[in-house]
Parts: structure tokens; C-alpha cells; sequence
């Protein structure tokens, strides 16, 4: 039996209070309004982590800083009750790629979101190495709202489609639902979209290679069994992967990208900048990932997210 089209009734916000965070929060508040789902604001305070022991003169310090993120966290959480949104502010210790796996778990969240900032281009987000782990093992989609999306915008204006980007790897079954839930969602359509290399753009096979890719596309959505509108189909070309699907997503004005992205750490990939961060570092629009184990010879193509 197939697995229902996935639901958000419990979200959670990660913030750290920066700009990035706070674009996350607006696109939060606009998802829990939409859904009528509880809202978990986590703040996790890492300074008693961080601190060295024999800083006895710093406590008074990081307990400045402590109280600061109260106050901040209380800000959010009543930001949230005055747009008319359930919430609970949790202020956690300890890491926070534990910390807020650990809370994803124990409040049973549907959807988790975070804020990214580029520090120097796609190589680096908010958190540091916070995301990379959160995107890679959290048990449910992740709303990423990178440092393009914040400054155009949490939740785009204009009508335009919800793009699931796939390299046709079988466990993106999973990740069309989600797609398809924020098609229902924003009430957009589905763009399901391929990218193929440079090369294939020209010659006798530029043809063929489209028809068969477009069919390969509707019967991944087909197998899916997801209750949705027939999709758009489309095949782009790029010797980057990342920019074919970021242009291709800014030039028909979506309002989220979807992909799946392997468990496998960033550290454990030979390519050197690994395809979803281009695609959240640069997107203007927020971008949604599932995670899924990595197991090679399920792979129906050599693309890998």
C-alpha cells in the first residue's frame, strides 16, 4: 500500500536570531497559517558547550548572553501567538545538530525549517556544519530559506510552480509526495524536471534523449501513485547541475524547490561542492529536502544530489 502524501502538523523552526533565521520564521508563520500546524520555536544556546571550564570570568558574560536568548525566543513565540499560531519556545543546550535532531524526534515534527547565509558562496551555510548534518539525518522534510530566498522573499509572489528536481533515484518517490503536498499547499503546479549534460543538447540524439527522459519523469510520478494534477515534464541542459536547476527555477518564478539528497556526509562525496548547497546557497526561493539512504545500485542515473 502506497504511503498517504505527507502532512505538517508539527513544524519546528530552528533560529539562531540572525537575518537568515528570521526569513525562515516569516516562511514558518506563512506554512503553519496555511496548514493550521503547531510551531516549536528551538533556540539552542551551545555557549556553556563552547566555553572553556577555568572561564570563570566569562559566566557573567554567557549569562548576559542567555537571557538575550530568552528574550529574543519570547519575541518570536509571541510574534507567532498574535498571528494566531499554536507555539511552543524551547531554549536548548548542548549541540545544536543533536539538539535539534533530538527535538524533531521527541515533538513528532512533520517539517523542520532553518535559515542559511552564504559566508563565502555556496560553501559554507548558517551553523556551520548545523545544516549539513540536519539536512542529512532529520527523520522528515527540511525548509531550507538560503541567503537569495531571504533577501526576495520567504514564500515568493509570483503563481508560479513547485519544481521537484530528480536525478531518478527510486527513494525520490518519497520526495515527490512532499512536492506534491506544497503543490496543494501554495496551490501551484508541479514542474517535474531533469537535468542532462551540455553535450547531449545538440546532435542526432537531442531528439530522442528528451522523449525518453520526459517518459522516464511521468512514470516516476506515476509510480508514485500522488494524488496530483499531471505534471509539466520538462528537460533542461547544464554542465552544472546546481545552476541548471536554479535557472531553470528562477526563470519560471517557482515558489520551492524540491530534491532528495543521500544520508552520506558531504565529507565521504568526491565532488567538491555538493549539488543541493549550490541549489540552496543560490535559489530564489526557499528549498525543501528529504533525506534518504544512500544505496548505490538502486540509482537509475549518475546524477547524484
Amino acid at each position: 500500500m502506497t504511503d498517504p502524501m505527507p502532512s505538517f502538523r508539527n513544524i519546528l523552526i530552528a533560529t539562531d536570531f540572525s537575518e537568515a533565521s528570521r526569513a525562515a520564521f516569516r516562511a514558518a508563520l506563512s506554512v503553519c497559517a496555511a496548514c493550521a500546524a503547531k510551531l516549536t520555536i528551538l533556540h539552542v544556546f551551545e555557549y556553556a558547550v563552547t566555553a572553556p571550564s577555568e572561564a570563570g570570568g566569562q559566566l557573567i558574560e554567557m549569562e548576559r548572553f542567555f537571557c538575550q536568548a530568552q528574550s529574543s525566543l519570547a519575541e518570536l513565540e509571541q510574534q507567532a501567538r498574535h498571528e494566531g499560531i499554536q507555539c511552543e519556545a524551547v531554549l536548548s543546550g548542548g549541540l545544536a545538530p543533536r539538539s535539534i535532531l533530538d527535538t524533531i524526534k521527541e515533538k513528532k515534527i512533520d517539517l523542520a525549517i532553518l535559515g542559511t547565509n552564504a559566508v563565502h558562496g555556496f560553501e559554507r551555510l548558517v551553523f556551520g556544519s548545523t545544516a549539513e548534518r540536519v539536512l542529512r539525518k532529520a527523520p522528515c522534510p527540511v525548509l531550507t530559506v538560503g541567503p537569495q530566498a531571504a533577501n526576495a522573499g520567504a514564500l515568493p509572489e509570483p503563481d508560479g510552480p513547485v519544481v521537484f528536481a530528480t536525478d531518478f533515484h527510486v527513494a525520490t518517490i518519497h520526495a515527490i509526495r512532499s512536492a506534491a503536498s506544497f503543490c496543494k499547499l501554495l496551490g501551484s503546479p508541479l514542474h517535474c524536471l531533469h537535468v542532462l549534460p551540455r553535450t547531449l543538447e545538440a546532435g542526432a540524439r537531442s531528439c530522442a534523449v528528451p522523449r525518453i527522459m520526459t517518459e522516464a519523469l511521468q512514470q516516476v510520478v506515476k509510480e508514485s501513485e500522488t494524488p496530483i494534477d499531471p505534471p509539466v515534464c520538462a528537460i533542461t541542459y547544464g554542465s552544472e547541475v546546481s545552476n541548471a536547476i536554479v535557472d531553470y527555477a528562477r526563470q519560471h518564478h517557482a515558489k520551492l524547490i524540491v530534491l532528495g539528497v543521500r544520508e552520506a556526509s558531504i565529507a565521504a562525496s568526491h565532488v567538491p561542492a555538493h549539488i543541493a548547497y549550490r541549489v540552496i546557497a543560490e535559489a530564489t526561493c526557499p528549498v525543501l529536502t528529504m533525506a534518504f539512504a544512500s544505496k548505490p545500485h538502486m540509482a537509475l542515473a549518475a546524477a547524484c544530489f
